[in-house]
């Protein structure tokens, strides 16, 4: 009986020092962010950044619409259960140019990940 009320609690310190560990690295990715509020986009020039706000305006032509996006010139981001992304893009509409606010969310999702044998 002592041996095994000493794994438990053995599990206990284990469990309690995953979590702290876990904590921290979410902390450390974050780095400045905080959970909710809007942060600038240092560079929105990165090709995610620009990826993202194509594919926010080829979405938006699913709908009926005919815009060509042009480029991503402002955007911010905020940390929730994934990533918004508030973008502001420049899209061609016929000739003319026009600016446009998207909203994206982005969230990573890994359903599986093992070593390959051999």
């Amino acid at each position: 009986m002592a041996m095994a009320l000493g794994q438990y609690h053995l599990f206990l310190v284990m469990s309690a020092a995953l979590l702290l560990l876990n904590g921290v690295s979410v902390a450390a990715a974050s780095e400045d962010k905080i959970l909710g509020a809007w942060t600038p986009i240092k560079n929105v020039n990165d090709l995610h950044v620009q990826y993202l706000g194509e594919r926010a305006v080829t979405s938006h032509n699913l709908s009926g619409n005919s815009l060509k996006f042009k480029r991503v010139i402002s955007g911010e981001t905020q940390l929730v259960n994934g990533m918004n992304y508030r973008l502001v893009i420049e899209a061609l509409n016929g000739n003319n140019v026009g600016k446009y606010q998207a909203v994206v969310f982005e969230k990573i999702r890994i359903r599986s990940f093992n070593p390959l044998l051999g």
